[in-house]
């Protein structure tokens, strides 16, 4: 596992280019629904790629913070950092998510939606669009906070690259927000 600066760095970039996976897939997906998928891909990505950040930020962060328990040689899944990015255990506030039980199922609908469009679950049944556009907007919202508003890690050390994501963030706001 990385040190926590080359750890940031990495998943900084790996938040811009999902950013920008899915802002591309949101630019058609009213001409092709089926894009939908590939949006929440990015969505969870992303959110990833921001909580590990947010959690590595930290002069006192470990790479424990952020592995996954049961594969150390692996980032642990969105649910379980989401978790962690909203205690007090890991994050201060500001930096610390603050979320609404609602909000965490929206984001959880999401990576549910993701989990099954990744290992083939969930072909052919209805998906619930309004439910994944919303939280893919709450996903949004939570990579804006943990990289652009309230970041744990030195940002200036990596402006370029944060510009570029309040970039996507802002897009894909008003592109997730006119898709309904």
């Amino acid at each position: 596992m990385p040190d926590r600066k080359v750890r940031i760095k990495a998943s900084l970039d790996a938040v811009h280019e999902a950013l920008r996976m899915a802002r591309r897939e949101a630019a058609g997906v009213e001409a092709d629904p089926e894009r939908l998928r590939w949006i929440a891909v990015g969505m969870v990505i992303a959110l990833q790629g921001a909580l590990v950040a947010a959690l590595s930020g930290y002069e006192s962060a470990d790479a424990a913070d952020v592995i996954d328990p049961s594969t150390p040689e692996r980032f642990a899944p969105a649910a379980l950092l989401l978790r962690r990015a909203r205690s007090r255990d890991y994050l201060n506030s500001p930096q610390r998510l603050e979320l609404t039980a609602s909000q965490v199922r929206q984001i959880e609908h999401v990576v549910t939606y993701r989990n099954g469009v990744v290992h083939g679950w969930c072909g052919g049944g209805p998906v619930d669009n309004e439910s994944v556009m919303r939280g893919c907007r709450r996903i949004v919202q939570v990579v804006g906070h943990a990289v652009l508003v309230h970041p744990s890690f030195d940002a200036a050390g990596h402006g370029v690259i944060c510009a570029l994501i309040a970039d996507e963030v802002a897009g894909l706001e008003r592109m997730l927000v006119a898709l309904g």
